[in-house]
């Protein structure tokens, strides 16, 4: 019989793989060499997609990893590259108009390609924002974030609560943003100590509690009208349980900050997203299905497994019987189905319905869930005593 892994042998086999395989990669071959911008992905057989357009969110997202593996030694100083990131973000995503705020998209030749201003992106931007200022302490950093929230506020403020979409006129209102906006209050909150981004959070927070999660069923809506009423999309009513995984640690990061209590609305999530949202064959997540788990998408992206992870870990602090061997097992899943299918350092995006790949590129936006996933089981075992040693 096959010996199952601990966590603790998981999460060691998940850092080798981060910092001997996939850390290397994304900070060399993924990095144009002219700019030192972020390339939007590499092909299958991890080399770079140099005529694809960059979304300019990706330069955040890839500026808060290197980040987060600098924090916790996966590598040495990043700051050169996070400042020539930043530098190029700056130079060529600025939005044409306002100069605190970004465009969305510029071709393969750096130009503005799409001048939108998206409340997504914009969430990624203080994200990054909060992560450089934590790890650098450059006051810069700190002021951008207050620039681009008054943006925010000044532009894309709703009167019934939370933001609009951004410049753009947007079929529904969506609970994504918000809850990477929460994100990255809680991220600035910490890293300055200032009470304005923890409000901030609160107000999502009272999202969350009085629109995005449905009582009834208890499960996390996605799509809303401009009154906040749930909407449906192509005549049903859209639940993606990655999602429902990943509010799970977000509400629990919240309670410790806050000491509000959070621990109902974990469970419900979590079991939730499992009963309507795993595939039973396999134990993979589905894209997306109804409150009652019909299946509307039946391909499975790789995040929703680092979504499992966190959550696991957040369920393993009142029962660490039984969740920490679940976070170990989305460990093994996520190595089975897309870590180790893939070219050294690089992993599989997406699944078909069959569990067969569809996608076959690496999008660079796909590691900023990967290390997040690896930096809170590494603080997990470290809180726990689990881990004796590091492996590096």
């Amino acid at each position: 019989m096959q010996q199952i892994a601990t966590l603790a042998q998981q999460v060691d086999r998940f850092q080798h793989w981060m910092v001997d395989q996939a850390l290397p990669l994304w900070t060399s071959t993924a990095i144009e060499p002219n700019t030192n911008a972020v390339y939007e992905r590499l092909t299958f057989s991890g080399e770079p997609d140099k005529a694809v357009a960059k979304r300019i969110r990706v330069q955040a997202r890839q500026m808060f990893s290197f980040c987060i593996a600098e924090e916790f030694g996966w590598t040495g100083s990043n700051r050169r590259l996070v400042s020539d990131i930043w530098r190029f973000t700056r130079l060529h995503g600025h939005h044409p108009e306002h100069q605190h705020s970004y465009a969305h998209l510029v071709d393969a030749s750096n130009q503005t390609a799409d001048s939108k201003q998206d409340l997504y992106d914009i969430a990624f931007h203080l994200l990054a924002a909060g992560a450089r200022y934590r790890l650098y302490r450059q006051t810069i950093d700190i002021r951008h974030a207050e620039r681009l929230l008054a943006h925010i506020d000044e532009h894309f403020a709703a009167d019934n609560g939370g933001w609009h979409e951004g410049d753009y006129d947007a079929p529904v209102r969506r609970q994504n943003p918000h809850m990477h906006l929460f994100e990255a209050f809680m991220t600035l909150y910490e890293a300055s100590g200032d009470g304005r981004w923890l409000a901030k959070a609160g107000e999502i927070f009272t999202l969350f509690r009085k629109v995005f999660f449905d009582h009834k069923d208890g499960v996390l809506l996605e799509f809303f009208d401009h009154n906040w009423q749930p909407a449906l999309v192509d005549g049903q009513t859209v639940i993606e349980p990655g999602h429902m995984f990943e509010w799970v640690w977000l509400l629990d990061w919240y309670s410790s900050l806050t000491g509000v209590k959070v621990q109902h609305f974990c469970q419900r999530l979590y079991q939730n997203g499992l009963l309507i949202g795993k595939e039973s064959s396999s134990g993979l997540i589905y894209d997306a299905t109804t409150p009652q788990g019909e299946i509307i998408h039946a391909t499975k992206r790789s995040w929703p497994m680092t979504e499992l992870i966190k959550a696991s870990l957040v369920l393993a602090k009142w029962q660490p019987d039984i969740y920490e061997q679940k976070a170990a097992d989305a460990i093994e899943l996520l190595f089975q189905y897309y870590i180790e299918p893939a070219t050294r350092g690089a992993y599989v995006d997406q699944l078909d319905g069959n569990n067969a790949i569809c996608s076959d590129v690496a999008p660079a936006s796909t590691l900023y869930h990967l290390i997040v996933a690896l930096a809170k089981s590494v603080r997990y075992l470290d809180r726990s005593g689990l881990r004796q040693s590091s492996p590096n």
